[in-house]
């Protein structure tokens, strides 16, 4: 089934053309991701899409029975509302169902006369029908399980919007637009604010989505995982490449040197049918023979060449690295953290952390949001003091700290001026560092203060790596940054002979750029010697209790002395009592559910029959179920 079809789409704003000849049709249940470098016009075709600006020209064909949903990074949310009041305003049409369900069963209950009673058990039988197709009865469990697995906490849910920052408000409107589950998703940056466990929840979640998706993502890795078509604007047009993201990579350098070969090939013949015309020319003018005849023979290969349809020469992105290193070279030992604890009031955040880097490693740091990571970068900086512990910076080390939050520009600064002021370079060496950056010609002029989100970054990337520091520490560095900038970037780090300490959810990325990564877990440490793919292996083995090779895999409390041995025996002692007592609060909710759907098929029953005391006995069995059901949930939900 055709969902949509765009043909021939052009739209402009002022004198500025973004979208230029756009064509693309999407089938029922197609997986797309859109891609290409900010500013092509990605987000002004999903707004196309949902009805929110209107083309300049162009087809545009809908199909009427299906609805679309988009994701904002600005979602129109009540700000009084509770996390989970505000999800449920998704559900108000069963709410109402169960509203009046409830309405009709009292009235059957006090009903004195047989005739009001059927029709009432008529009326009843026919909403609880339409309220059970609608899943009427798990909305509430469903919005826990959708709002848990974008990464809040169970007893976040009563927040409400006003206490929440821009990021965990966009997480809101995410969970909104799944459990609408409309036919057709349009996803901005749906990972965006959440971190690696959350990510991976919203692949597998729309990997069993039943509707449609497109996605613009500027993350690789959940390309790679959700989508099985890639369509990318470059250069002011669109080509389709039907695979994942892996696969277009691939694919796009096969097509590249296919129509590199024929161009060059077209260029030989066209050089050689020049030369001839030349060659005839000058035997024409030479005044012997038949001259008339060389000049219609040259006459005729003009001829041919104007009819000749040109092919033209294919454009390449150039493989670009920043080419830039510390200016000094820090001692062997760069970083050593031992035993470290830090509390916020009434919560330890971090419990016996040891950590340790040498001169060129590029590690990573990961864990959960909230887990400690920019804590932990804190006090490596000595912005925060750790309640007990050691940390030690090496000799000769000097730090370049990169923050979330964007530092203080002058807004009347102009690109190159403000790159200058922070590294005293020369007009001409300053316009060239901005130009391996993508900041080109007249863009080096833009004031900061009208600069996108994704130019800050990259300049402040610039100005960071082109100082002094030896060890750099970048917290979020890929956030904002297009698909070519986060190349460059990774190209750049590779490159770079100082030390990285990076704190990122971008796993492609870290797959690239990093050869040890630290995940903080329960408060702990966990080092794995490897990039992103080993650290997925050897999570799961070390997860499931499988034989770790210690070697590999270190747990900072494993080996140090027979005390911490036995220690963390009992935590995986603890970890699989934990398991257990999961596996066994799992099958007494199943069998639970089970039951209350067999109630739920004999109230069906027994409303058509107007059975009406069978009714009454079979409703309070069900409550009793639900209050069954609601402790196993809330025990589920503290053992996890």
């Amino acid at each position: 089934m055709l969902i949509f079809e765009l043909k021939s789409i052009e739209k402009s704003f002022g004198i500025e053309e973004v979208i230029t000849d756009f064509s693309l049709s999407l089938q029922k249940e197609e997986r797309i991701g859109l891609i290409g470098r900010n500013g092509t016009g990605k987000t002004t075709i999903f707004k196309i899409l949902a009805g929110l600006e209107e083309p300049d020209s162009g087809e545009i064909n809908i199909n009427n029975d299906i609805e679309i949903g988009l994701l904002s990074q600005q979602p129109d949310l009540n700000q009084n509302n509770t996390i989970f009041k505000e999800c449920l305003t998704v559900f108000a049409e069963e709410i109402r169902l169960q509203k009046r369900l409830s309405n009709l069963e009292e009235k059957i209950s006090s009903s004195d006369s047989k005739t009001e009673t059927n029709n009432l058990l008529k009326e009843y039988s026919k909403i609880q029908e339409k309220f059970e197709q609608s899943a009427g009865y798990s909305y509430e469990s469903k919005i826990k399980q959708v709002a848990i697995g974008l990464g809040f906490k169970h007893e976040e849910l009563d927040k409400t919007i006003e206490m929440l920052s821009g990021g965990e408000k966009t997480r809101v409107g995410l969970v909104k637009l799944l459990l609408e589950e409309p036919d057709l998703l349009l996803l901005d940056e749906p990972t965006n604010h959440l971190d690696i466990e959350s990510v991976e929840w919203l692949e597998e979640y729309l990997n069993n989505y039943p509707g449609s998706v497109i996605i613009i993502s500027h993350d690789r890795y959940f390309l790679d995982r959700t989508i099985s078509r890639i369509v990318e604007i470059e250069f002011g047009e669109n080509e389709d490449y039907p695979g994942n993201y892996s696969f277009y990579l691939e694919e796009k350098e096969r097509r590249y040197g296919i129509r590199l070969k024929k161009y060059q090939e077209q260029q030989k013949k066209i050089k050689k049918i020049k030369e001839q015309i030349e060659q005839y020319r000058v035997f024409g003018n030479a005044g012997a023979g038949d001259n008339e005849k060389f000049h219609r023979q040259a006459k005729s290969l003009e001829n041919k060449l104007e009819k000749m349809e040109l092919i033209p020469k294919p454009r390449k992105k150039d493989n670009i690295s920043l080419n830039l290193q510390p200016s000094t070279r820090s001692g062997d030992e760069v970083l050593k953290i031992e035993n470290l604890e830090f509390s916020f009031p009434g919560e330890k955040l971090l419990d016996g952390v040891d950590l340790e880097l040498f001169r060129g490693e590029k590690t990573a740091l990961i864990g959960p949001n909230g887990s400690g990571k920019t804590t932990l970068l804190k006090m490596i900086l000595s912005d925060l003091e750790p309640d007990s512990g050691r940390v030690k910076i090496g000799h000769g080390v000097e730090i370049g700290y990169y923050a979330q939050q964007k530092p203080v520009f002058n807004p009347d600064d102009t690109m190159l001026h403000a790159l200058q002021m922070k590294t005293g370079l020369k007009t001409g060496e300053a316009r060239d560092l901005l130009a391996k950056f993508l900041f080109k010609g007249e863009d080096v002029y833009k004031k900061v203060g009208a600069l996108s989100g994704g130019e800050i970054s990259r300049l402040r990337l610039l100005q960071l790596m082109h100082g002094k520091a030896n060890f750099l520490i970048l917290d979020e560095p890929t956030n904002h940054l297009d698909l070519d900038s986060r190349e460059i970037l990774e190209a750049s780090l590779k490159d770079y002979q100082g030390t990285v300490l990076v704190v990122s959810h971008d796993r492609y990325f870290l797959n690239k750029v990093v050869d040890k990564i630290y995940e903080i877990k329960n408060k702990e440490m966990i080092k794995f010697l490897g990039d992103y793919d080993y650290y997925l292996r050897k999570r799961d083995d070390l997860y499931n209790n499988q034989d770790i090779n210690t070697e590999e895999i270190e747990s900072e409390k494993i080996g140090k002395d027979e005390k911490f041995y036995y220690e963390q025996k009992a935590r995986q002692r603890a970890k699989r009592k934990r398991e257990r007592k999961i596996n066994q609060l799992e099958s007494k909710i199943e069998e639970l559910e089970n039951k209350k759907e067999e109630i739920e098929s004999e109230m069906i029953s027994a409303s058509y029959n107007s059975n009406i005391e069978k009714l009454n006995n079979l409703e309070q069995k069900k409550k009793e179920l639900d209050n069954e059901l609601n402790q196993l949930y809330s025990q589920w939900e503290e053992v996890i």
